[in-house]
């Protein structure tokens, strides 16, 4: 009998270390994966909310109404341009009321005044070639070619003024179009007018892309920084503007074949609102991106009006600017007053 009872006990005491044990590894076990899942929950809060304006420590203003704040179908100053001008390709705001100037055929940079309405000056910064578009950052110009070369010209006003060049991986093939300076990366962002990819096993059909060459490392990011399809409605930042969009290209042919030829010609990066503004010459389009690349609103241009945007650059102010190819005319340029908010 005593046999028996020792027997029992010793049996009920190893059934209590054998559950203490299995508890405690049990509770590890939920620590662990409590731990495991705190620590990812947190990573990819982490990688979610880390924009590209917190990682740049720069605080982005945004329109307070949502209205637009300009009126395209009235510009408030047209002015023209010499014969020499008639294939402006591209403009950049420089300083108190002057804006250099490209065109298509010549490496020459146009400085227009705009209180005198005249060109003041003329720098000339290498060979004959399809130059798209300049970006100014302080007393320094970039111009960029079709082909994707960007052309570093300082201290312009000097006779010994200092050109480089630099072969960035774009090519022919992307046409690139437009250039703007922006100091939120300290970079140039550079849109394609036509293929969206550098590299083969990364075609992007479908999309327009912007390019970001880093003024650090004087070096082209082979990833895209922006990729827009209009048809796509993730890339909108509401989607009530995607369907508003979709209903218009379902009502109106002109519409749909707009957003089927949307080809940028220029961008520019709104100085109070930090905006990114891409226009199309073909498609005749003006949208909106924020800093994340989504569409933030978008516009039809009249013909009428805007005969062929090929480049667009803001004053300080904030006032607009949308240089005009001539079409066997005069090429000109619109301003187009910023609207206070009501």
């Amino acid at each position: 009998m005593k046999r028996y009872l020792y027997t029992l006990r010793l049996s009920f005491l190893l059934l209590l270390i054998i559950s203490v044990t299995v508890c405690k590894s049990s509770n590890r076990k939920q620590d662990n994966k409590e731990n495991i899942e705190f620590l990812t929950s947190k990573v990819y809060l982490s990688a979610d909310s880390v924009s590209k304006t917190v990682k740049y420590n720069l605080a982005v203003p945004t329109r307070t109404n949502g209205s637009f704040p300009y009126d395209l179908e009235d510009p408030d100053e047209k002015y023209l341009l010499p014969e020499y001008l008639e294939e402006i390709s591209g403009l950049a705001y420089y300083e108190d009321d002057k804006i250099l100037c490209v065109q298509d055929e010549k490496a020459n940079i146009y400085v227009f005044n705009l209180a005198e309405k005249e060109i003041e000056n003329k720098f000339i910064f290498g060979k004959d070639g399809d130059y798209e578009d300049i970006a100014v950052a302080g007393q320094t110009a970039y111009v960029v070619r079709s082909d994707g070369h960007i052309f570093r010209i300082e201290n312009l006003h000097q006779k010994n003024r200092e050109v480089i060049v630099y072969k960035t991986p774009l090519s022919k093939k992307n046409d690139t179009e437009g250039i703007t300076y922006d100091k939120l990366s300290n970079s140039l962002l550079i849109a394609c007018k036509g293929s969206p990819s550098v590299e083969h096993e990364n075609p992007y059909k479908g999309y327009k892309a912007i390019y970001r060459f880093d003024l650090g490392e004087m070096k082209l990011n082979k990833e895209p920084y922006f990729l827009v399809d209009l048809n796509r409605p993730d890339n909108y930042k509401d989607y009530n503007l995607f369907k508003e969009f979709s209903l218009q290209v379902a009502r109106k042919l002109q519409f749909s074949e707009r957003a089927a030829d949307f080809h940028p010609s220029g961008l520019a990066i709104h100085p109070l609102y930090n905006e990114i503004y891409l226009i199309s010459d073909i498609g005749k389009i003006l949208i909106i991106l924020d800093r994340d690349g989504r569409v933030l609103d978008l516009h039809g241009l009249d013909s009428k009006i805007l005969r062929q945007p090929e480049g667009i650059c803001f004053s300080p102010s904030g006032d607009m600017f949308i240089a005009n190819e001539g079409k066997a005319g005069h090429g000109y340029i619109l301003k187009f007053n910023l609207q206070s908010e009501e």
